[in-house]
């Protein structure tokens, strides 16, 4: 089992609660991890821990706003999740972790890629069950009556409304991540996020580039991308 440690960094508006996942045999590589809508960290635990396991440092966040997470506050947008993210980059390199990766599932992974866009300093990026603009599903669900979407798991807007005109900030910093290596990952079994709308988005990025499909729901992707992930992480950065 990885040891973990718990923190609060201090964010513009609010305290975000990380866990660090201390890495066994470090190999200098941290990433930043970030959970999806509705969710907290609890749903990266596996994923997290099986990457420090394998030598990678993971600083895992909780979003503000997310009532199943630690950090309280309020998700007004996509802003204040950048902001949350952002922070936790500056508070790994103020603790001496400089090499890192952003990396997240579903609204996580939309937010770890415009993180890495905004941050030269960052490595790459890893997008689990991330797609190009509204996840295909919310049209679908919301034409049957569905129009929820878990909104009451968070204080501040719906998802319906945190992704409305997302397509253009994907336009905007997308370009951003050209020469630095990025993972797309979809799930063969999403009824939020189609493999085509991950396929759309990596069509959209720029090279380096690589996409794979995983075995798995929605909710579960983290989890079951443990293996594509490291494969990915390994080919930069071997063991010595």
């Amino acid at each position: 089992m990885s040891k973990v440690e718990l923190y609060r960094v201090a964010c513009k508006r609010n305290a975000i609660a990380v866990l660090w996942y201390q890495p066994r045999r470090p190999r200098g590589i941290s990433l930043v991890a970030g959970h999806g809508y509705s969710s907290s960290k609890q749903n990266l635990d596996f994923l997290c821990s099986f990457l420090a396991s394998h030598g990678f440092g993971v600083y895992s966040l909780d979003f503000p706003g997310h009532k199943l997470g630690a950090s309280g506050g309020e998700l007004r947008n996509v802003d204040d999740c950048i902001d949350a993210m952002s922070c936790v980059t500056s508070f790994a390199r103020e603790r001496g972790d400089r090499m890192n990766y952003t990396i997240g599932h579903s609204m996580g992974g939309m937010t770890a890629i415009f993180v890495a866009a905004l941050d030269g300093g960052i490595l790459g990026t890893i997008a689990i069950a991330t797609g190009y603009g509204r996840p295909t599903a919310l049209d679908v669900l919301s034409r049957a009556g569905a129009t929820d979407f878990r909104s009451s798991y968070v204080v501040g807007v719906t998802l319906p409304e945190l992704l409305e005109g997302i397509e253009a900030r994907y336009l905007e910093l997308l370009p951003r991540l050209a020469g630095r290596p990025a993972l797309y990952l979809a799930a063969d079994r999403d009824a939020m996020v189609s493999a085509a709308s991950v396929r759309e988005l990596y069509d959209r990025a720029p090279a380096p580039k690589s996409i794979a499909v995983i075995s798995s729901d929605h909710t579960y992707a983290a989890e079951h991308s443990r293996a594509a992930v490291l494969e990915w992480l390994n080919e930069r950065h071997p063991r010595d």
